[in-house]
């Protein structure tokens, strides 16, 4: 979190109340409005029952003062009026590559809350390795299109911004046309894409239906395992191709010599044994496998 803009009330009154209807939440956006509350020490006002959200768009509970919502700017307008210095501060925030949202007291917005989206330390490093391997990327983010652009520049990704998760659904569907589509993601906004892509990678530290929907998961939760997850999977069918050689053809040499008598059938049976300890020996040298540099 970088700044809070206080539309009615002291900024420690809009914080408390945005970090009271986050306290739950595992987006990011909110672990960090939670994080920031924590660091200022304030008192979070008590909610009464559960949050409502609206994937990709708010979060509502219900506090002591009636019904609270931190949204995006694109929820808050279809809820009230967004006036000129608010759509300025707004506009201010996302020309300087931040997030924002939008704290609102029933129909009232109590105040702007900006964030400031960083790359994981090994995303570079993840990206990196996927375009070595020849894989092309694509970020599809809910966040504005200047964060968005901001986060793809460090990273040397394309992004596409602004994306609810049925529009995500669209990006993956668009994207399968051209081949296989691999999405990877942590979050109860990314589950249906998780589950629409040919392959779906759940990060370790995401959400549980993020976990259940992905078909693999990264247990260390950083990106560089995508990489090692590929070109391990390509070891390993490699390895099982040579095998399939090695053991087929020890079978049809010594087929063709045993009926051309120049070999017994117990040296067949022998060599049939012989291909079972080298396919065995082969398969075996994948636990020494260590992901290639460079």
């Amino acid at each position: 979190m970088t700044d809070i803009v206080a539309l009615a009330g002291t900024q420690d009154e809009v914080l408390a109340k945005a970090a009271a209807v986050e306290r739950k939440a595992s987006h990011p956006l909110g672990m960090a409005i939670v994080a920031a509350a924590s660091k200022r020490g304030l008192e979070l006002p008590p909610s009464f029952g559960a949050a409502l959200t609206v994937p990709g768009q708010a979060i509502t509970a219900r506090l002591k003062g009636g019904f609270v919502s931190v949204g995006s700017p694109r929820y808050a307008a279809g809820q009230t009026n967004l006036d000129a210095a608010a759509v300025a501060q707004l506009e201010a925030f996302e020309q300087q590559g931040k997030t924002v949202v939008v704290v609102l007291a029933g129909k009232r917005i109590e105040g702007l809350v900006a964030l400031r989206d960083e790359p994981r330390h090994d995303a570079k490093e993840a990206v990196t390795a996927l375009h070595r391997a020849g894989i092309a990327t694509v970020m599809l983010t809910g966040d504005n299109r200047r964060a968005a652009d901001a986060i793809g520049c460090v990273l040397g990704v394309r992004s596409l911004a602004e994306l609810l998760p049925d529009a995500k659904l669209k990006e993956i569907a668009a994207l399968r046309t051209k081949g296989p589509v691999a999405m990877i993601g942590d979050g109860i906004n990314d589950a249906p894409a998780l589950a629409a892509a040919s392959v779906g990678v759940a990060m370790g530290g995401g959400t549980d239906v993020a976990l259940e929907t992905a078909d693999a998961a990264l247990l260390r939760d950083e990106v560089t395992g995508v990489a090692e997850l590929i070109a391990g999977s390509k070891a390993t069918l490699a390895n099982i191709w040579q095998n399939i050689a090695l053991a087929l053809g020890l079978k049809a040499v010594f087929l063709c010599t045993t009926l051309l008598g120049v070999t017994t059938l117990w040296m067949a049976i022998l060599a049939d044994t012989g291909a079972t300890v080298l396919v065995t020996a082969n398969a075996l040298r994948l636990l020494g496998w260590k992901m290639p540099r460079g």
